[in-house]
């Protein structure tokens, strides 16, 4: 014998006709399309976000080039020692890890 609870569902299914399925479906429709329209405008924040982040830092990087470069040319003889300096570690260090 079936429970209550589960006889109840099976009265339920029995009286689900056409015209549920159909309001059903369309509940269905109606949300997915709601869900689709939720997510497109989500990917267009996203789109939007990701494109002021990525324009900032080409910027942020063509800033720094440049200040990089008027150093250089402003201190030329420590950018020169400094930028050996930094090529001797790197050959020791290069050297050591082939061994």
């Amino acid at each position: 014998m079936l429970s209550p609870k589960a006889k109840a569902v099976a009265d339920k299914l029995e009286s689900f006709n056409e015209d549920d399925a159909i309001s059903l479906a369309e509940m269905v429709k109606h949300e997915v399309e709601h869900a689709s329209h939720v997510l497109a405008e989500r990917a267009k924040e996203a789109e939007a976000k990701l494109r002021h982040i990525a324009d900032h830092a080409g910027d942020d990087f063509t800033r720094a080039s440049h200040r990089t470069r008027q150093k250089i040319e402003e201190n030329p003889i420590p950018a020169t020692l400094i930028a050996l300096g930094i090529g001797f570690i790197l050959g020791a260090i290069l050297t050591r890890s082939k061994e």
